[in-house]
């Protein structure tokens, strides 16, 4: 959650939606507070901005990331965050759902299984996918940090059959929610959105794991930085749109 309170404002982070082209645009363009979370975990501001970024321990329900907290989760145990969305205009990104949730399939597999180069067709994909499927199976709103990059969207717009936020804004149409923050609060900020997946070609399935070793094993760090996005860019790759 960012929270603008010269503006009266609040952006909810639906994971996978876009996040931190908001965020990144906030920070350059709008002052932002941190607050209501240095109350409600009882740190310093400092601390709290930090937090949002980080894995923290919460009583009564655990380890969460702060980033992405849905409103019910919210509501029950972090209440001068809770007190702040309530007073503010509010907006979040929604996505596609399946969209969504194969780019949180990706990305729990590059997070959790070491896998950040799959193609889309890969039998891992299908095989956590299911996985992910049987433990979301009934499950309410939740804050678990494995599986936060799947919670629904609703639950960052509503709590308890109630409509808390302002506004909704498709994430393929971010400059609607740019000319929303010009007119309701007075902000012109420019979102730079660009992430667009890319994926091994089939055939150079076969380097990924002689590339994995030479750059856990063998490069230095620095190297590996500037190797990655040459190597993501070139044609050994190619973007994932559509598949």
């Amino acid at each position: 959650m960012l929270h603008c309170p010269a503006e009266n404002l609040v952006f909810l982070h639906v994971p996978k939606n876009a996040g931190k082209s908001v965020r990144h645009a906030f920070v350059r363009q709008a002052g932002l507070s941190w607050s209501f979370l240095a109350s409600d975990l009882g740190i310093s501001e400092a601390g709290a901005e930090q937090a949002m970024d980080q894995e923290v321990e919460v009583p009564g329900l655990g380890i969460v990331k702060p980033a992405h907290l849905p409103l019910p989760i919210i509501a029950d145990h972090f209440p001068q965050t809770w007190a702040t969305i309530r007073s503010a205009r509010s907006f979040i990104l929604a996505r596609p759902p399946r969209d969504r949730f194969f780019s949180a399939i990706m990305q729990r597999l590059g997070e959790f299984a070491d896998k950040r180069t799959l193609r889309a067709d890969d039998p891992l994909v299908r095989e956590e996918a299911a996985r992910v499927c049987e433990w979301l199976d009934g499950r309410g709103a939740f804050a678990t940090v494995e599986y936060i990059h799947f919670s629904r969207q609703r639950d960052y717009a509503d709590n308890a059959g109630e409509r808390i936020v302002s506004a909704v804004f498709p994430v393929d149409r971010i400059d609607l929610a740019a000319h929303w923050l010009q007119a309701e609060a007075g902000l012109h900020l420019e979102f730079a959105h660009e992430h667009a997946r890319r994926e091994p070609r089939k055939w150079a399935s076969a380097l990924q794991p002689v590339a994995r070793i030479l750059g856990r094993r063998v490069l230095p760090q620095r190297l590996r930085k500037v190797i990655y996005p040459l190597w993501r860019n070139s044609g050994v790759f190619a973007d994932a749109a559509g598949r």
